[in-house]
């Protein structure tokens, strides 16, 4: 097992990477007669039921909340569904919410657990690959609002993440492919050595589809070091690792949330480096080696009869957009990491139908 403590100027917490974590989460809330609101993935639920089932029945305190996690049910009509059930069963301020699930879980049950009643503990038990390396550490908690990702939400940290490698067991192939998305991401993020670590076990991973424990515990160091640093997004190193995500969230929004959100960001991580190419910030044959070196990283082929001028609508309505102007996260080289930079419209449209272009054969 391994162990990762993330130190925020809020709170200070550990994340548990390995088998058979989520039995030592139930053992913990055991020791209290606090109640506990299991949020679920219904899909989860059904394929973990037994185990599930014979861990809560240990507590007698224990509810569970289950639904359909998809981005179309990442919305405030689903959160108040929550508040309800929590009302019902009179939860107060010392009860708690566990979020099991992948992303979009615990995004909601984030939400949910840093509004109700003005803020009540939460842990994170991830079972998808995105959400184990991603987004079930630091804080970020929201719903998405008239097709805008994310648009409504808060920070707020969990108690404790407990990544049980069990639950990934089951994860089909294009689960596999959407977690890899983020973990692309983390190649960038430090020096030239971390880029081939990171690019050599990704590309063992996918192929021989084994968990690597190292590789999950080294993508969430990289994300701690930078959420320690920048909990809120205010000092703006925290965008570091939005790399591709204004790309991402637009092809989301655009096919209506009927792509992966780690598959966009593939393709989003992928129209970055050609925008960084056109901006001079890497050269043509950078590029090249970067798109070789991840070339086992697929690109949905639905993203190629896209309406662009819907992307960039929905670019220019992101949240890091400022007085109209599209702004990106781009790339010189592993490790230097450029924030903010502001693109006109024209070159990003010429971006994207660079990518597309580069891919469609592929």
């Amino acid at each position: 097992m391994k162990k990762i403590n993330v130190r925020t100027k809020s709170k200070s917490y550990d994340v548990l990477i390995g088998q058979n974590v989520f039995s030592q989460l139930i053992k913990d809330l055991n020791k209290t007669d606090f109640k506990v609101l299991v949020v679920c993935d219904s899909n989860v639920y059904k394929l973990h039921k037994n185990r599930i089932d014979d861990l809560l029945n240990s507590k007698k305190n224990f509810y569970v909340y289950a639904f359909n996690s998809t981005e179309r049910n990442k919305n405030l009509r689903n959160t108040g569904l929550i508040y309800k059930y929590l009302m019902k069963n009179n939860f107060s301020r010392k009860d708690s919410i566990i979020a099991l699930g992948g992303g979009i879980v615990g995004d909601v049950a984030g939400f949910v657990a840093a509004t109700y009643m003005r803020g009540i503990p939460f842990y994170q038990v991830p079972t998808t690959l995105l959400s184990v390396v991603d987004s079930s550490v630091g804080g970020k908690t929201g719903v998405n609002f008239l097709e805008v990702k994310n648009l409504i939400g808060a920070f707020y940290q969990p108690e404790k993440v407990y990544a049980d490698l069990n639950f990934l067991e089951t994860l089909p192939l294009k689960e596999i492919i959407s977690g890899a998305g983020e973990i692309f991401k983390y190649a960038f993020l430090a020096d030239e050595e971390n880029y081939l670590l990171i690019r050599n076990r990704l590309a063992k991973l996918l192929s021989e589809k084994k968990f690597d424990e190292n590789l999950f515990a080294r993508c969430i160091k990289l994300k701690s070091s930078v959420v320690e640093n920048d909990e809120k997004e205010i000092s703006g190193l925290r965008k570091v690792l939005n790399l591709g995500h204004t790309f991402a969230h637009a092809f989301e929004s655009t096919m209506k949330f009927q792509i992966k959100h780690g598959e966009a960001v593939i393709a989003g991580i992928f129209a970055s480096l050609i925008v960084s190419k056109k901006l001079g910030l890497v050269s043509e044959s950078e590029l090249k080696k970067y798109l070789s070196d991840f070339q086992f990283l697929p690109i949905n082929k639905k993203l190629f009869s896209i309406d662009l001028n819907t992307v960039i609508k929905f670019m220019k309505s992101d949240k890091k957009t400022s007085e109209g102007k599209i702004k990106l996260v781009l790339i010189s080289k592993p490790g230097n990491v450029l924030i903010d930079v502001s693109v006109k419209e024209q070159l990003v449209k010429k971006s994207l139908e660079e990518l597309f272009e580069r891919f469609r054969g592929v």
